[in-house]
C-alpha cells in the first residue's frame, strides 16, 4: 500500500509519499511514487497510490508527451484544472487496458497533483481512478490518499487555513511516521517536497530515511513529548 500527503498553506505547498510496494508478505519493493516537473513558468508535483502498474504507465505517458511536445502536455495546459483533467484521462486510459477484465483486478490509481503556474494561484487536486477530481475544503486544506487512517488525526488537529508552511512540513513528517509505525505496508524512504508560493521552483526535494536528521529530529521529538505528556494526565478516582 501507500500513504501520500498534499498540504496547501498560505505560504506554499507540502507533499510527502512513502516508497514501499508489496504483493503479499514476501514480495516487497521500493518505488518512488512522486513525480516532479519544475520547468519554465510552472512547478508541478504529483504523488500517487493504488495500482503500481497504472501509476507508472501514467507517469511514462506524461514523460512521453513532454518529450514529443504533444499538443497536451504539462507545459501547454493553461491551469491546474486542465492538468487534473489531463491526468484523469491518462488514469482512465491505463486503468482499463484492452483485453483485461477489470471486474476481478484492481487497476485503479489515485493521484494528488499540485503546484503553481506563474501569475496564477497555487493549487492542489485529488484525481480519482474514474478521472474526476476534487480540491480540498478551505477549512481543511490538505489531501491524503492510500492508508490514511493512521496519519490523518494529526492533520485534522494541526492543518488549518492559517498554518505556516514550516509547521505543515513538520506535521506531514509526523503523520507519515505515525503511519509507518502502525502499517507495515507503508515504508521508507519518504519522498518529501516543499514549494514556497510564487517562487516557481521547488524549494526542497529530499528522499528521507527514518534515520536521517531532518526526519528523526522531528519525529523523535514528537514521540518523546507525547510520552512525557501522557504521564501528566489526571488519574481516575479508582487509581488513588
Amino acid at each position: 500500500m501507500t500513504y501520500c500527503i498534499g498540504i496547501k498553506t498560505k505560504d506554499g505547498l507540502v507533499f510527502a509519499s512513502d516508497s514501499r510496494t508489496n504483493a503479499g508478505l514476501d514480495n516487497v519493493n521500493i518505488y518512488s511514487k512522486m513525480f516532479t516537473h519544475d520547468v519554465g513558468d510552472r512547478t508541478i508535483i504529483i504523488v500517487t497510490s493504488g495500482n503500481l502498474g497504472t501509476s507508472q504507465a501514467v507517469y511514462k505517458s506524461i514523460e512521453k508527451d513532454l518529450k514529443n511536445n504533444s499538443a497536451q502536455n504539462l507545459n501547454t495546459l493553461k491551469d491546474f484544472e486542465q492538468i487534473a483533467i489531463y491526468l484523469g484521462k491518462l488514469n482512465i486510459k491505463h486503468s482499463s487496458p484492452d483485453g483485461i477484465n477489470t471486474d476481478f483486478v484492481a487497476l485503479g490509481a489515485t493521484f494528488i497533483v499540485g503546484g503553481q503556474i506563474k501569475g496564477q494561484p497555487q493549487e492542489i487536486y485529488l484525481v480519482y481512478p474514474q478521472g474526476n477530481f476534487i480540491r480540498p475544503a478551505d477549512s481543511r486544506p490538505y489531501l491524503v490518499i492510500g492508508e490514511v487512517k493512521y496519519g490523518k488525526t494529526i492533520l485534522d488537529r494541526i492543518i488549518t487555513p492559517n498554518v505556516k508552511i514550516g509547521d505543515a512540513s513538520r506535521c506531514a513528517l509526523i503523520s507519515m511516521d505515525a503511519t509507518l509505525k502502525s502499517d507495515l505496508t507503508v515504508g521508507p524512504p519518504i519522498d518529501f517536497a516543499v514549494y514556497k508560493k510564487d517562487t516557481n521552483k521547488i524549494t526542497s526535494l529530499k528522499c528521507l530515511n527514518t534515520s536521517d536528521d531532518e526526519y528523526a529530529k522531528v519525529c523523535n521529538h514528537w514521540s518523546d513529548k507525547v510520552v512525557k505528556l501522557f504521564d501528566t494526565f489526571p488519574r481516575f478516582d479508582w487509581e488513588k
